[in-house]
């Protein structure tokens, strides 16, 4: 795949590793919290009306949550859906991949569908939103996959104006591949956010390199260029099916998760390690690292359930004879199966997974297969940071924005993302764990596009709200 378009237009003291032998587990919170019937596809945590409780988006369904307690009914569902702000009015709004369709929250909670123009693809399993040419404004890069046999072209919408006029400035040339996940991340530390593309049918990932943004006479250009092979992430030609980012070695660089639905003798997923800006950003795959074999791996969700600030991985299958996992970082590259023990044995064909904290108690919860899973209580310390952009150069929704905290050796780096895994969605109230780390911690912040950095002291076990506010 190619896009070579111009587009006009943190303190002191050691990070403890895992808490001593403290087994973390989760219990069913389906009923209790009224989520029943919710389907077994994907899913996004977001808090829609800014109240400070995170809310879930299901194929069916807004819910909205009552102080951590239960959900209820409160919007529109759909398919493959993440959430930004198109017009920076504070209310957060959707893109359905699998519709076309943005919907923009009203300052009445009601929602104005608008169907994007000029649709290439009939089908989509997914696509990320984020700022791509640095007007301030949120993007779409849309990706399309199979149809009647045919795999369905990827497109890239620019939002000019505000929300009102969001046009297709690219689409695939040429023979195209079927997209099955689309995320970003600003993986070299430029400023300027990269898109990766899990691609299906035995056939390399995509990762397009965004080059920066330019100005030629009063429009913005802007430009990306294929590198995958370049910086080692192909996913090893294999049936790509979604895509995580994390700082899985906590050095402050992104690493990558690449999952494969693999039947025997096929690529398998693989975890693949950012060598940094001393190598150009070449990633190193570093194999399975403990995972185990299943077939039919699916959706994968970085997040750290235990807060002993390393990310752990969750990551479904899709045939009812393999079961989706959990496993827990214990550094240096090493995963350890835990779904037996955590409670979250036998959930199957799925490709929902994400993370959020819906009570608020500074540990993450789960929502996989349909169901709601409560984290009865990781003991390590932690923060939450909900970031927001405080004038125009920024989306109002922060996301793009990155986050590292230094402990001692370590560097915890997060970042605000609008999709995960294969049309997945994690809370974009940014979670750390901190271990047994008690004291005040300093935060790094990058905005995107800006080129100073912001600090902002925090208190652990708290969390913390900061606008943008540097020159």
């Amino acid at each position: 795949m190619k896009l070579q378009t111009v587009i006009a237009i943190v303190l002191s003291a050691a990070l403890s590793g895992p808490i001593g032998a403290q087994v973390v587990t989760f219990e069913l919170a389906t009923d209790a919290t009224g989520l029943t019937g919710v389907d077994k596809k994907q899913a996004a945590w977001i808090d829609y009306n800014d109240d400070g409780w995170t809310d879930l988006q299901s194929a069916e369904a807004i819910w909205g949550n009552d102080n951590g307690k239960t959900f209820v009914k409160d919007g529109p569902g759909g398919r493959h859906n993440a959430w930004a702000d198109f017009n920076n009015d504070g209310f957060v709004d959707f893109f359905s991949a699998g519709t076309g369709i943005i919907s923009f929250q009203n300052a009445d909670g009601t929602y104005t569908a608008t169907r994007l123009s000029d649709r290439m693809n009939k089908v989509s399993d997914g696509a990320a939103c984020v700022d791509f040419d640095g007007n301030g404004l949120v993007d779409i890069y849309w990706g399309g996959y199979e149809f009647n046999g045919n795999n369905q072209p990827d497109s890239l919408y620019l939002n000019l104006d505000n929300g009102s006029r969001i046009v297709k400035v690219w689409h695939t040339k040429g023979p195209s591949e079927a997209a099955r996940g689309i995320t970003t991340c600003d993986f070299d530390n430029d400023g300027d956010t990269d898109i990766y593309i899990s691609q299906y049918r035995l056939r390399p990932n995509a990762l397009l390199v965004n080059g920066g943004v330019g100005q030629k006479g009063s429009q913005r250009t802007g430009q990306f260029g294929e590198g995958a092979a370049r910086h080692g992430v192909t996913g090893g030609n294999g049936n790509g099916i979604g895509s995580a980012w994390g700082d899985l070695d906590n050095d402050g660089l992104f690493d990558l998760f690449a999952s494969n639905f693999a039947k025997p003798g096929q690529p398998q997923s693989r975890f693949l390690k950012n060598y940094g800006p001393e190598h150009g950003h070449r990633f190193k795959n570093m194999g399975q690292c403990g995972l185990h074999y299943q077939a039919s791996y699916g959706s994968p969700a970085l997040g750290d359930y235990d807060n002993d600030g390393d990310l752990d991985l969750f990551l479904t299958t899709i045939y009812a004879d393999d079961a989706a996992v959990l496993y827990r970082n214990d550094g240096d590259w090493n995963f350890t199966n835990v779904t037996g023990e955590t409670g979250l044995r036998g959930i199957r064909s799925t490709t929902q997974a994400a993370w959020g904290d819906f009570d608020n108690d500074g540990d993450l919860d789960l929502m996989s297969g349909g169901q709601l899973w409560r984290n009865k209580g990781a003991a390590g310390n932690w923060l939450k940071v909900k970031l927001r952009g405080g004038d125009i150069r920024i989306n109002r929704a922060a996301i793009g924005a990155q986050v590292r905290i230094k402990l001692g050796d370590k560097t915890l780096s997060r970042q605000v993302e609008s999709s995960t895994g294969r049309g997945n969605m994690n809370d974009m109230t940014l979670h750390f764990g901190l271990g047994s780390h008690s004291k005040n911690v300093e935060l790094e912040i990058s905005w995107p596009y800006i080129k100073s950095k912001q600090t902002v002291t925090a208190k652990v076990n708290t969390v913390l709200s900061v606008v943008m506010d540097v020159p």
